[in-house]
């Protein structure tokens, strides 16, 4: 009987300490993954506070998200006003404007991959976690 219990038990350890939690992407920034144009575009998750943060090819931008499940809303974001090269300035507004239609995510290892209400997805990997101020 006891072994059985142990056995169990052992099982239940395993799985919890492997499986993926709902915010298991918080506290961590990520890149985003063939960029248009090379643009280099980050995003981060606060572990204090539900805001994001990142950079948008030329500016960087921060704002509210929320969380529930699988599902993740990210409010409009606010950003600097600095202006670039056309094309990266192209990928930053397709950027910021994707950012409000986000309903859900995907997490696969260090991959986040967030999906638009139109079905349209950005991977971004994992650089590091978000560092304190």
């Amino acid at each position: 009987m006891f072994k059985w219990i142990n056995s169990l038990l052992g099982v239940i350890m395993l799985v919890s300490c492997t499986a993926q939690t709902a915010d298991s992407f918080v506290g961590k920034e990520y890149k985003l993954q063939n960029a248009p144009d090379n643009a280099e575009i980050t995003i981060g998750f606060d572990a204090k506070e539900n805001r994001f943060f990142g950079v948008a090819a030329i500016n960087n931008y921060f704002g509210s998200y929320m969380l529930n499940a699988d599902k993740l809303t990210l409010e409009p974001a606010g950003s600097t006003m600095m202006a670039g090269p056309e094309e990266l300035m192209k990928a930053e507004q397709d950027y910021l404007q994707f950012l409000p239609t986000v309903t859900t995510y995907k997490l696969d290892g260090k991959k986040l991959t967030i999906i638009g209400s139109a079905g349209k997805e950005l991977v971004f990997e994992e650089t590091g976690t978000v560092s304190e101020k």
